[in-house]
Order: C-alpha cells, then structure tokens, then sequence
C-alpha cells in the first residue's frame, strides 16, 4: 500500500450571491485562502540542546558521549554549522553566553572585507552593545571552544550526516532524504562509460601488437607487458552488482604498464603517434579511476547515511518522511547489501513504484544481467514493470490535470469573449490585447506592492490586482466601444478590421512603455505544489488558477441571470428594436456589456503572469483558442464556453503527450497537436455548424 506524503489543501465555499459587488468580493477573498504549505518559521534548537553544546567546553570523554547521544536524538539540521565548528575548533561561546561562529566574509562600506559574527544556533548576527552587527577583520578564537580529540571526529561526522536528514522544514528535510537515494542511484558506474573505456584498452593494444616485433628487446618487453595488462583489463568480466569492468585493480595495472611504456617510448624516440595513444590511453585511465574512486566515497557515504535513516525510520515507522525513508534505505541495500538484501529491496522499490524506484531497478536489471545474477534481474524487472505501470497512470493524471489547467486558460479568457462575440456580434480581434492589458495591470500592481509597501504586503497584492486589471481592461474596452465599436454594429467585416486596429495600437503603447518581456513573482503561498501521491504533484499556481476560473464562471452566470444588467443584456440582444421601445438604454447597455467582457479578459491577464512570462504580443497566443472555444461551444452559450474549453483543453494535451511517442513529430508536438485539433473542429462544424449548444427560440432566429 503506497503511503502519500501529500498535503490536503482546504478550500472555502461561500454562499450564492445575487448582485455583482458580493460576487467580487467572493472573488477577490477566494484569493488570499493561505495554503497550508505556507513557509513555517525556523525553529529553534531547545534550551536543553543549547546548554548541552556550550558543556562541551569542559566535558569529560564520557560526558561528550552523552551529549553526542542527546544531540542525535534530539537534534535537527539547524546543529550542523554549531558541530562543524566545534569539530574545527571555531565554536565561540562569547562573554555573554552565546554560542557563535564566523560567517562568510563580506564586503562593508568603510570596513571593507570582514568576517560576520553570528549565532551559531540561528546564523542570524550577534549585535554589539550599540544595537549593530559585530564585524571582525579576522577570526578572533580567544573564546573558542577546544576542538575535540581525533578520535572522536568520526562520531561527530557522524552525527552531522544524521543531522543532515533532519531539517526543520518539511520541503526540504524530504527533498534531503530523496538526495540520499538519489546517491545511491549515482554508486552505479554508467554501462557507457566502462564499455568506453573497455574500447579504448582494446585499441591501444591493437595498436602496440604490430610494433612489437620492431621495437628493440627492453622496448619489446614493456610493450608486451602493456599488451598483457590491456588484454586483461578488456577479458574481465563483471564480478558482483557494483563491481566495474575493467575494474580498479586492472585498471591500476594496465595504467602502470602504460606509464612505464611511455617512459620507455620517449627514451627510445620510438613512433610519435603511438606514444601519443599510450598517452591518450593514460589519461583515459585516469579518468576512468576517478570515476570509481568517487563510486568507492558514495558508499563509504551510503554506509553512514544508512545508519541514520534507519534510526528515522524506527524512531517513527508510519510518519510522514517513512515512505521517502523507506525508498532511500531500499536504494542504499541494493548498493551496499548482500544478495538477499537485495532482492528484498528490488521487491519494495516495485511496491514503490516512484520514479526514484524506476531509475535504479533499471540500472539494477542492466548490472544484475552482466553480473549473471538471474535471480535478482527477474525479481528486478518485475518491479520494474510494476514502476513503469505505475508512472504511465501518473503522467494520465499529469496530463489530464495540465489539460484542466490549459482548459481553465481557455475559458476564462472565452467568457468575455462568449459575451462580445456571441452576444453582440462583434468579432473582437483585440480581445487577446486586453487580456494582456490585465497582465501589465498586474505587473504595475505588483511593482507597487513591492516599491512602497512593507515586505510582507507584497504576499497579497492580487487583493489588489485582481479589481485593478478588471476595471482598466474594463474601462478601455468602454472607451473603445463608444469611439469605435458604437459605429460598427451590424458590419462584422468592418469591426473586425477596427478591433484589429485597436489591438496593433495597444500591442505598440505596451511595448513603448514597458519593452519586451517581464516577469512576475507570484505570491509566496502560491509557489511549489501539493502532492497527492507518490511523483503526483499539482503546482499551487495552476490549483488557485483553476479555482480562479471556476469563481469568474459562477460570477458571469450570475450576472447574466441573477442581476439588472444581465436582463438588460438578454434583452437587448434577443431584439434590441422591443428593448428600446420599452425604455431601455440599449446604447449604454451596449457599452456596459462591451466593458465587462474586456474586463473578464482583464481577469484572465491577472493569472497568466503567475506561470508565464508577460509581453505585448501574449494575447496572440490565446486569441485564436478562444474563437475556437467559442465557435465549438455555441455562440453565446456559458455551458458551451464551459465544455468546449474542457474538450479543447484535455485533446491538445492528451494528443501533445501521446505524439511524444512518436518519433517522427516528437520535436514538435505541441504544434502538431494543435494542428490536428483544429482539422478536428472543421470537421465537427461541417457536422453541427452552430456548435454543442445552438441558439434556440427567438436567438436561432437572430
């Protein structure tokens, strides 16, 4: 049974609202829900662990054995910068009674380069009298504690690899513990790289063969014991799961052989280009043990991080971190266990079945094959089949998400576009720019939030963004219905030329004022994700943006059907000549209707910096989408915007994921997907040319 580390993220549900300004008040307050993965303050080591380190300036053997005990049971990461300069004999216990150290050096006006002092728990500066940081020239170690004896460095080595997988933050006390299987998975030396080197032997004893039976006796004989080392070298096979060939032995020994070759070569002013490949042959061997020597460390390493996570493990055997600890260790007894160990950590990897798991069974089955180890290979693949199984439902759910967040694009940029196109007839060529007007209203939000407000304001400057991108897209798009479009009703071509005039202008003005590109930070309880299961991580951006949509779908259907205005609009646009003869201001409702869908085009600008860098001519990238949304869906129809904008969005995704396979259009995926997405819409219009949800009544009439 696969255990989740994920996060459940709350949601909040209001009550229907009947008039527009509690709807966006809903909206703007379904925006600053906080997510439970908000960054959690450092913690603070006890006041027992921190009398415990400032003892060991006059401990006893026994008693720092106590305190190294205490240290490991109860200590976290927050430790390990106090332990390192106990070890190095830096750790200052100051006049007052503050454990300190040394920070980085840094530059300071006037001072120049000098050495930060700072609490060694905390790593925040240690103030003087005055209330200022203290600064030092050099280390002063009058105070520091006595580094400890030789022998004990090991256990403190120890004691901060084990500390090192217990860091306060959750995120990262996870990721630290995935780095350690993740080095497990690095013990393996590449099948490529031995097989390269393999090659690279076999060559250069090609190339010494023929020149044996010329070269002088002493010459003869070096060569000969080169060719023998080589030959062995290239002739050995692969003895146990870890175990390299060549391996290290032979390969010291072909290296040897070459090196005393090449003293020989340069005596005798032998063939320069066979001592050049003795000498290319040298250097390729070195390479090649300095690839397993840094083998040999990761599993000195793997030895000390093994012992640490199964204290994790057993201290806290179906916490939270227990899979990921449980995932690490089975990593760890696939590099350093025995055989049965082995195979009992290839079968809990395919219960696994994370992408972790995945990465080293496959490099398990590879050497467990060239080793000969039958068992284990079988026992291997079987897991590994189980993992690949696994991931092929995981990147569906990946893929199905991407096509709810893609989806959740469409359809919140399709609303106000349903409302211009759809309800009044005016193709809307500029619809994508006031979108990109949100986007810039944002971005100037943000900057201001940033500029003139208290750091932590910034965390919720949507509050801001989200009426300010609504009201300028808003009000321009007013602007250019009573200067433009008020003239053009009735004449699509004409509106469509103007629209496309109106959207080069504002694509210009954005340029003029703000360049090319620019970012924006999102807020910091949007950023990282949740996960729901093992490699199923849902990005926090595209989660709060789908519920984004979902608010801004209940606002337009309550507006259209629950407000004045939207009764206005409905019967304005069912026959306008009755509307006006019945008092309404069809004028103005015209320009009120005109407006909010550039708003809602505003309110689609306010998401997309929050996962994609801003520029005047982003809007081109959605606008033919949108169209397409709408067309599909029925012209404005709210239920075909909504479905239209599902199906288009989870078949560009399913179909970008599925031409991956293909080798042919593999590169362009994307592009092909979109292509084959648009034959299948002229297809289904020839079929049903007024969309999923055709006007019906008075509207099919129109």
């Amino acid at each position: 049974m696969r255990d989740s580390l994920s996060a459940v993220s709350r949601t909040r549900a209001g009550r229907p609202c009947h008039s527009l300004p509690i709807v966006m008040c809903s909206l703007l307050l379904s925006l600053c829900v906080q997510s439970v993965r908000a960054d959690s303050p450092a913690t603070v080591p006890s006041n027992e662990i921190e009398q415990a380190l400032k003892s060991l300036k006059h401990a006893t053997a026994d008693e720092r054995e106590k305190i190294y005990s205490l240290l490991t049971d109860k200590g976290d990461a927050s430790l390990i910068p106090a332990l390192n300069a106990y070890k190095n004999g830096s750790l200052l216990l100051t006049d007052k009674g503050e454990l300190a150290v040394y920070g980085e050096r840094i530059n300071i006006p006037d001072q120049g380069s000098v050495l930060p002092l700072l609490n060694a728990l905390t790593q925040k500066p240690i103030l003087g009298d005055d209330g200022k940081p203290i600064y030092a020239a050099k280390p002063d170690l009058s105070n520091a504690m006595r580094a400890p004896p030789r022998r004990e460095r090991p256990h403190i080595n120890d004691l901060v690899t084990s500390l090192s997988l217990l860091d306060p933050d959750p995120v990262a006390r996870l990721q630290s513990i995935r780095d350690v299987g993740d080095l497990a998975n690095r013990a393996f030396v590449e099948e490529e790289d031995q097989q390269r080197f393999s090659d690279t032997l076999a060559k250069c004893s090609a190339a010494l063969k023929p020149a044996v039976a010329s070269a002088s006796p002493e010459l003869a004989s070096a060569e000969r014991n080169a060719i023998d080392a080589l030959d062995a070298a290239v002739a050995e096979k692969q003895a146990d799961l870890l175990s390299t060939a060549p391996s290290a032995s032979s390969t010291l020994k072909a290296k040897i052989a070459l090196v005393q070759l090449s003293e020989k070569l340069k005596a005798a002013n032998a063939s320069p280009d066979l001592a050049a490949i003795v000498t290319s042959t040298i250097n390729t061997a070195s390479t090649y043990s300095d690839l397993l020597d840094k083998q040999s460390n990761t599993l000195d390493q793997l030895k000390n991080y093994a012992a640490a996570l199964q204290r994790q493990l057993d201290k806290d055997p179906h916490g939270r971190f227990a899979p990921a600890v449980t995932e690490a260790l089975a990593c760890i007894s696939i590099a350093i266990g025995d055989h049965n160990a082995r195979l009992a950590a290839a079968k809990t990897l395919g219960d696994l079945d994370t992408s972790r798991a995945a990465n080293v069974l496959e490099k398990v089955v590879s050497s467990a094959h060239r080793c000969g180890d039958s068992e284990l290979e079988t026992i291997a693949q079987k897991s590994l089949d189980a993992a690949h199984s696994y991931q092929s439902r995981v990147r569906f759910v990946e893929n199905t998400f991407a096509g709810l967040s893609l989806s959740s694009i469409l359809i919140l940029l399709a609303l106000g576009l349903s409302i211009i196109f759809g309800l009044m007839g005016v193709i809307n060529m500029a619809h994508g720019e006031f979108m990109m007007v949100g986007a810039f209203t944002t971005y100037l939000v943000s900057e201001g939030f940033k500029r003139f407000l208290p750091q932590g304001a910034y965390d919720y400057y949507l509050i801001a963004a989200v009426p300010a991108a609504f009201a300028m897209a808003g009000l321009i798009g007013f602007i250019v219905e009573a200067l433009v479009i008020r003239h053009l009703y009735g004449r699509p071509l004409d509106s469509l030329l103007a629209t496309w005039g109106v959207s080069l202008v504002l694509i210009w003005y954005a340029r003029y004022k703000f360049g090319d590109t620019l970012t924006v930070t999102p807020p910091r309880w949007m950023e990282g994700g949740v996960e729901v299961a093992p490699d199923m991580t849902f990005p926090l951006n595209r989660v709060y943006i789908i519920c984004f949509c979902v608010i801004c779908i209940v606002t337009v259907y309550l507006l259209v059907n629950r407000t004045k205005l939207g009764l206005l609009l409905r019967a304005t646009t069912q026959n306008r000549d009755m509307a006006a003869a019945l008092g309404i201001p069809t004028r103005r409702v015209d320009g009120l209707t005109f407006a909010f869908g550039t708003g809602l085009a505003g309110l689609a600008g306010v998401v997309v910096p929050l996962y994609n860098k801003i520029n005047p001519n982003i809007g081109q990238e959605y606008i033919v989408d949108s169209f397409m949304v709408v067309v599909t869906g029925g012209v404005g129809k709210l239920a075909g915007v909504i479905w239209a904008g599902l199906g288009l969005g989870f078949l560009n995704k399913y179909l970008e994921a599925l031409l991956n396979y293909v080798p042919a259009v593999a590169s362009g995926a994307s592009v092909v997907g979109k292509v084959i997405v648009l034959i299948c819409i002229v297809v289904f219009l020839q079929w049903r040319p007024s969309g999923l949800f055709p006007p019906k009544g008075r509207m099919s009439d129109a």
